[in-house]
């Protein structure tokens, strides 16, 4: 599967968004990431849902997808397009939690009630974790686990500093681990997921749990 294009990504973010949220999410910029590795996809947030658009018309908001995730899937399997799909749509769950119902994105009752009435129409299938284990641990060079939830945090870069953050989850204390013993662990909770959300006024201390797909 040949990586779509930006005006590919939006064709299909204007599809679902007439199918499934009868227009009412506002256009939103969706852009492939490099960087982002932990995770498939992720909707970025500035600010709190209530606040006003920023100024310079600069938005507050995006989706970004993983270019090296599913470009490692479509190696693989003939499905990446439709995991491609299935991403794009729990990212705007997130999107529609965040501009229409005023919340900050999770995936509690708003976002479950959602994701079973799209699933219904067969045309996607939204889930809150994912199956792209595989291609994640190919791509990562560093894990952290919490000593007291054993929930792992893997990164392509060394972005989580102990002393600085804690765990996501129950606020423990993150210890670096050999990647080595790493890789031959079965995955956690924390790296199971398309998390997705992901919103920068929380605070730094405390690291998201982008694997919910995060994954946002």
């Amino acid at each position: 599967m040949a990586t779509p294009s930006a005006e590919k990504l939006q064709t299909h973010w204007r599809a679902l968004n007439a199918r499934y949220f009868l227009n009412r999410l506002p256009p939103i910029p969706i852009v492939w990431s490099r960087r982002l590795t932990s995770s498939v996809g992720m909707f970025v947030c500035r600010g709190g849902p209530r606040m006003p658009p920023a100024s310079g018309g600069r938005s507050r908001r995006e989706i970004r997808l993983s270019q090296p995730l599913l470009e490692r899937l479509a190696g693989r399997t003939p499905y990446a397009e439709q995991e491609l799909l299935n991403t794009l749509a729990h990212e705007m769950i997130h999107q529609w939690q965040f501009d229409v119902l005023k919340r900050r994105p999770n995936h509690g009752l708003d976002f479950l009630r959602k994701m079973t009435e799209m699933n219904r129409s067969g045309h996607v299938a939204v889930t809150t974790y994912h199956q792209l284990e595989k291609e994640v641990l190919a791509l990562s060079r560093f894990a952290w686990r919490c000593k007291d939830c054993g929930r792992i945090y893997r990164r392509q870069r060394k972005t989580i500093e102990p002393r600085r953050h804690q765990c996501g989850g129950c606020r423990g204390v993150l210890q670096e681990l050999r990647l080595l013993n790493v890789n031959r662990q079965p995955s956690s909770g924390a790296d199971k997921g398309l998390v997705s959300h992901a919103t920068t006024d929380r605070p730094a201390e405390q690291l998201a749990l982008e694997f919910s797909f995060p994954s946002s």
